[in-house]
């Protein structure tokens, strides 16, 4: 695309170019794309392009990127960009899929891409964390620890290929104990706005070596400012990992009924707050087993229909249940530890579960010799669906094709209290906003001790993106409605969302905004991102 298309606001052709010719002298004109086209890590269908591979609205797309690999060279980036008031959109390798991927929230931002900042800096075995640059993916980090032997299993989220720092910042989340990554972050090194560096925690002390093993420090803890945030450039964070069990049990827990979602949530949860489960579990319904299975021949022709058309209608689902004999709810979770500690565990849970009419609880038990560490390879090529051992995988991309060959998907994701009363109150409606705008309901909701983030993974046509858009905005007033908001959004709707924390007029979003004012006074560093903006507005249309 010619870049004369795709400028920022209040940006003409002239700067941008004085902006890309001062930044290619620094880190060479091949770290530098003018346009959005090529240069990002290879995605979907092997394509390097910058941008939203599932875009929702035409006006998000980037006017190029660029590529640092020091600390020194993101600094320069910064100043060079509030020298000519460039708008920058930060990402460690852009692989934030149903959220808008690489696309900024201003159109015709830079791209600051740090893919290229790929150093693991420490993995301490004995204390069980990692200290990874942006560019590191869960890819890199696993295979170092294999590579050096280390009884480490770290958390993996659902796709492996995205950066360690760029989904913790993002509060993702993954499937072994260490999985809420917010809470296993350990000091951050930040490149802010004007160029300078900082280190939170223990970090701020020169040679510090607690650095990533209290979170705390001295005083205020600024670590929250720069999650989901437009505040400063990570470059550098302590994850914590799980050291690898002695053993350790694959549990599914399989329920009939649409309506057991309320107990098997509340059950899942009480077992969280009490310690018998100790990582994340995840629930999948009905379509995700139909998805899984659409090449069966019987399944294929039920369901045929209706793909790529409209929603399959509930009885068919039911009719696709009876006939092969499958449950509604899928629960999968693991226990880790000494085998007789787990295998008591796994009692607690079978008792627990066996209160839900119907429930199935099946188990398969990994061990190694007593007080040794548990090899993650030892489950071989079992597919994990949630990679709960730690291995890296893409195996959750084989979805995306299911309504139509290349087609998109998008992650409505809120926050919802634990009980699974609320949950399933708020599943129902939201099933029927989405069933009726003629899409499935696909459910990936993940459970924790005192929330659950029942993610709406709605797949979609490219010709269908306007009914994204309605659909995103009616499920969006549904939730709020029912006093819920989402804990991540689509960059289309990040304003949206951020208008709906709205306690004593917007008190947040207004202090949000003088930290901005103060940190990035000509507001270059991902405007718009998590709905703050300068005061100014100065990128925003």
């Amino acid at each position: 695309m010619n870049n004369k298309h795709v400028l920022p606001p209040n940006v003409t052709v002239e700067t941008l170019k004085a902006f890309f010719d001062q930044i290619s002298s620094k880190i060479g004109e091949s770290n530098v794309s003018r346009d959005h086209s090529f240069g990002a890590p290879e995605g979907l269908n092997g394509r390097f392009e910058y941008g939203d591979p599932f875009p929702l609205a035409r006006d998000h797309c980037p006017s190029g990127a660029v590529r640092p690999e020091t600390v020194e060279d993101v600094q320069f980036v910064v100043t060079t960009a509030n020298k000519f008031r460039i708008p920058l959109w930060t990402v460690s390798r852009g692989k934030n899929l149903g959220y808008g991927a690489s696309s900024p929230v201003v159109r015709g931002s830079v791209v600051l891409d740090l893919h290229r900042m790929k150093k693991i800096i420490e993995i301490n075995e004995e204390y069980a964390y990692a200290i990874v640059e942006p560019g590191v993916t869960f890819f890199d980090l696993y295979k170092a620890v294999k590579e050096r032997g280390l009884r480490l299993w770290p958390s993996v989220p659902s796709l492996g290929w995205g950066s360690v720092v760029g989904n913790t910042l993002d509060r993702g989340f993954g499937y072994t104990p260490e999985g809420e990554h917010t809470q296993m972050q350990c000091g951050m090194e930040v490149v802010l706005p004007n160029g300078e560096i900082i280190r939170t925690g223990m970090g701020a002390m020169e040679g510090n070596k607690c650095f990533a093993l209290f979170k705390g420090g001295l005083g205020p803890s600024l670590d929250g400012l720069f999650f989901q945030s437009n505040l400063g450039v990570v470059t550098k964070m302590g994850i914590h990992c799980t050291p690898a069990p002695e053993a350790f049990i694959r549990c599914e827990v399989s329920v009939p009924r649409e309506e057991d979602l309320a107990s098997l949530v509340g059950i899942s949860t009480d077992l969280l707050r009490r310690r018998i489960l100790t990582n994340s579990p995840g629930l999948a319904n009905i379509v995700c087993l139909i998805m899984a299975a659409a090449e069966h021949p019987v399944v294929r022709a039920k369901i045929a229909p209706y793909i790529g058309r409209t929603s399959i209608p509930g009885p068919v689902l039911k009719e696709v249940q009876t006939f092969m004999q499958w449950p509604w709810w899928v629960n999968l979770f693991s226990l880790y530890g000494p085998r007789d500690v787990i295998e008591a565990q796994l009692g607690a849970v079978k008792r627990a579960f066996s209160a839900i009419p119907g429930a199935s609880v099946t188990a398969k038990l990994y061990t190694s010799a007593p007080g040794q560490a548990l090899d993650a390879e030892v489950i071989g090529d079992e597919p994990e669906i949630l990679p709960q051992t730690g291995r890296p995988t893409l195996h959750s991309l084989t979805c995306l094709d299911f309504r139509e060959k290349g087609g998109g998907h998008v992650a409505f994701a809120p926050v919802i209290p634990p009980s699974g009363r609320e949950l399933y109150e708020w599943y129902l409606q939201a099933k029927e906003l989405t069933m009726n705008a003629g899409f499935d309901f696909v459910a990936d909701f993940h459970l924790f001790a005192r929330y659950t983030i029942p993610i709406n993974l709605v797949m979609y046509k490219g010709s269908e993106q306007a009914h994204m858009r309605d659909l995103l905005k009616r499920l969006t007033d549904m939730t709020v409605g029912l006093g819920y908001s989402e804990y991540r959004t689509h960059i289309s709707f990040m304003d949206e969302v951020a208008s709906h924390h709205n306690f004593n007029n917007g008190a947040i979003s207004k202090l949000t905004s003088s930290f901005k004012d103060l940190l990035d006074p000509n507001g270059i560093l991902s405007p718009g991102k998590a709905g703050v903006w300068n005061s100014s507005k100065m990128f925003k249309l």
